[in-house]
């Protein structure tokens, strides 16, 4: 039955645009998706001027007057740095939500993923890296929205898409918004394994997922990657949620 919402969903949807999921007012367009040209243009997009954290991405209060500013939270996690289109709130939530029900990714998260990559064109990745779902939710969701934003990813940058890498070997629980930052460790905590080591040995990899909240389970998934050799892990996600420890 979710196989067949995922194949029908998309059709409808295009069908039958519905009302804005952020405003309830006004009516979406194909390009769109489920927000309208309205709540898109409130995205609280990063830019080039954005202060942000050098290794997690987190919005800053102000701009930093070191030369690499840091919010001074995220030292122990294991990949090297994070980055994502903006923040997690209004229509990058929705859409991010919507993605989870259906694999459309609509045109406007398609141009915001392609220009915030491009801010990134002084990087050199070698492989993208969806962060996995676990068997039981991607049988019953049909499909891995990272992976679809991977799809996204590594066809602007025409370099591999490389899926099954890596695997969620358990089944974790969705992480809730009151969960503490330890909880949400937990949750994850030797929940990847590496199938083939030799395909990720020395490599320069970008790891995208929908969103990152906490950190908890990119770090996880960076550390069982670099203990089986990758070179660095940088990670991309559509959204950051502003997430205070």
């Amino acid at each position: 039955m979710s196989l067949l919402r995922s194949a029908v969903g998309p059709i409808i949807s295009v069908i039958m645009p519905g009302q804005c999921r952020v405003c309830l007012a006004r009516e979406c367009d194909l390009a769109g998706g489920v927000v309208c040209e309205h709540c898109w243009q409130d995205v609280q997009v990063f830019t080039s001027e954005t202060p942000l954290c050098e290794k997690c991405g987190i919005p800053l209060g102000a701009p930093s007057r070191t030369a690499k500013p840091v919010c001074g939270q995220c030292d122990k996690w294991s990949f090297d740095r994070a980055f994502a289109c903006g923040v997690y709130h209004g229509a990058l939530a929705s859409t991010i939500i919507a993605l989870k029900e259906r694999p459309l990714v609509s045109a406007r998260m398609v141009q915001l993923i392609q220009s915030t990559l491009e801010r990134e064109h002084d990087r050199t990745f070698d492989i993208v890296i969806p962060v996995p779902l676990s068997k039981r939710r991607e049988l019953e969701r049909g499909f891995n929205q990272a992976e679809m934003i991977a799809g996204v990813v590594s066809r602007y940058l025409k370099i591999p898409l490389l899926d099954s890498a890596l695997h969620r070997t358990v089944h974790t629980p969705v992480h809730r918004a009151g969960m503490d930052d330890r909880a949400r460790e937990l949750t994850v905590e030797k929940a990847f394994s590496v199938s083939n080591a030799d395909s990720i040995r020395g490599k320069n990899i970008l790891l995208v997922d929908d969103v990152l909240t906490s950190g908890a389970t990119a770090d996880a998934c960076a550390a069982v990657l670099k203990k089986n050799g990758a070179s660095s892990v940088i990670v991309f996600t559509v959204a950051r949620a502003v997430y205070r420890h």
